[in-house]
């Protein structure tokens, strides 16, 4: 007497797995799953990447790629003068010198906005690689085949505070690590016995955002940058009087 399939359990050519085929197709499976268990217990599989440890946590760490460079030094030119007569060489300026700008209301919250204007002083090109630059910086005029120009940018602010706080952490609110403090919390710093990095504020004063330019943001305090001055030592070496 022949049983009548059930449709709880099919038969061999019905694409489904009995029991025995469930068990030899998924023994490799769980036999991997067995194995890893037992090398992790034995600590022979490969490590976990590095957690920060909170007692050196300046310690180097291994970079993603091979570096390219030992240092970097930023210069940070808060309201300094304008791409338009440095850098960006804008043909189209100079065509419309003296019209007023198409297609923007005529007033701003700044105030009355005027006619556009052509930069002070002429470009001419430089270098092997031909860089327009402006006659206002002949001796850089002399470098360009050594620097690297980026005319690529965009903000999202006109305002100097959330504009400089855009540059130095990518965002325009405050709250957010520095590029200095990513950078140490990624890779650390080689020499224990120094800061991972400085920063040097203008003697006359900081940036309208402040210590956000070198400021940890949500990260722990310890991946700041240490600020220097031009004259005074360094800040909190020593107890205050008293």
């Amino acid at each position: 007497m022949t049983a009548s399939p059930s449709p709880y359990q099919p038969g061999r050519g019905s694409g489904w797995l009995d029991r025995r085929g469930f068990l030899g197709k998924t023994s490799t499976g769980l036999g991997a799953i067995a194995l890893t268990s037992l090398l992790s217990r034995d600590g022979l599989l490969a490590r976990k990447p590095p957690v920060i440890d909170p007692t050196q946590p300046h310690a180097p760490r291994q970079p993603h790629h091979a570096a390219r460079a030992r240092n970097v030094l930023v210069i940070f030119c808060a309201g300094a003068c304008s791409q338009l007569e440095t850098w960006d060489y804008k043909p189209e300026l100079i065509r419309h010198d003296g019209k007023p700008l198409e297609g923007g209301p005529p007033v701003t919250f700044q105030g009355p906005s005027g006619n556009l204007a052509r930069p002070q002083y002429g470009f001419r090109p430089h270098g092997q690689c031909g860089k327009m630059v402006s006659e206002m910086v002949p001796h850089l005029a002399e470098l360009v085949d050594e620097m690297a120009f980026v005319h690529s940018l965009t903000s999202n602010s006109n305002t100097h505070g959330p504009a400089e706080n855009f540059l130095s952490t990518g965002f325009v609110l405050d709250g957010f690590p520095s590029i200095g403090a990513w950078v140490t919390y990624a890779l650390g710093t080689a020499n224990q016995d120094l800061p991972s990095f400085v920063a040097i504020p203008d003697p006359r004063g900081v940036p309208q955002a402040s210590i956000n330019n070198w400021g940890p943001g949500f990260l722990p305090a310890e991946f700041q940058g240490t600020p220097f001055s031009a004259k005074d030592p360094v800040r909190n070496l020593a107890r205050p009087a008293g």
